[in-house]
């Protein structure tokens, strides 16, 4: 997404209050430097070093120009839909540490049938580089809540990559609008294949946090 020449620029209070907000933000480096790369600003980062998968020096965020943190701050603070997957790659940090997982944006896996499958979040080792973990959201145009026929093409192809891919261990599903079905029954089929070391997780995201979601 491209801004105008005139949303580019932040006035230095702006700037400040951006910051300051994103503070709280335990935003790992490699997310940053994602952002920084699609911002132009990649040398703001270039030659840093990660520490403990998160970087919290106020001077990195400080040197980024004035696009990259108005994405930060659509991203992390309004939360905006076209920009869920860097607040996605966050959350799930919290478990894959980036120190020891490498995290790529839309990414296509390719599973046993040949198929390509786009995944928001892919999680790679980077012992091993094998696929450990993918996340998908509902990104519904009309926000209408996840029902019975999505899940069903996203499991689909999670059998598909687990098949090519027995590395993998945890599969992520979130929906901001929220869900018209029961996601646990149509997950069943596909925990079967590894039984319990296939880990599904279904999530809500509402009031800018993640929950888990619960079946009522």
């Amino acid at each position: 997404m491209h801004l105008s020449a005139v949303e580019q620029r932040l006035s230095p209070k702006e700037r400040q209050e951006i910051e300051s907000r994103l503070a709280n933000y335990h935003i790992p480096f490699q997310i940053l430097e994602i952002i920084a790369e699609e911002c132009n600003c990649s040398e703001a980062v270039a030659g840093r070093r990660e520490t403990r998968g998160k970087s919290k020096k106020p001077s990195l965020i400080s040197g980024l120009n004035d696009q990259s943190l108005i994405q930060l701050r659509r991203t992390f603070l309004d939360c905006e839909d076209s920009f869920s997957r860097f607040r996605f790659a966050v959350l799930l940090s919290s478990k894959f540490t980036p120190a020891m997982y490498k995290f790529v944006m839309a990414n296509k896996i390719r599973g046993r049938s040949n198929q390509e499958h786009v995944f928001d979040v892919c999680i790679f080792s980077r012992a091993t580089e094998e696929l450990v973990a993918v996340g998908m959201q509902n990104n519904n145009a009309g926000r209408k809540a996840t029902g019975a026929e999505p899940l069903q093409e996203y499991f689909s192809a999670i059998r598909d990559i687990l098949a090519a891919h027995p590395s993998l261990r945890s599969v992520y599903y979130s929906s901001s609008y929220g869900y018209d079905c029961r996601p646990s029954r149509l997950a069943a089929k596909t925990q079967s294949l590894k039984g319990s070391s296939v880990e599904i997780n279904f999530l809500e995201f509402q009031d800018k946090v993640y929950r888990r979601f619960k079946e009522q």
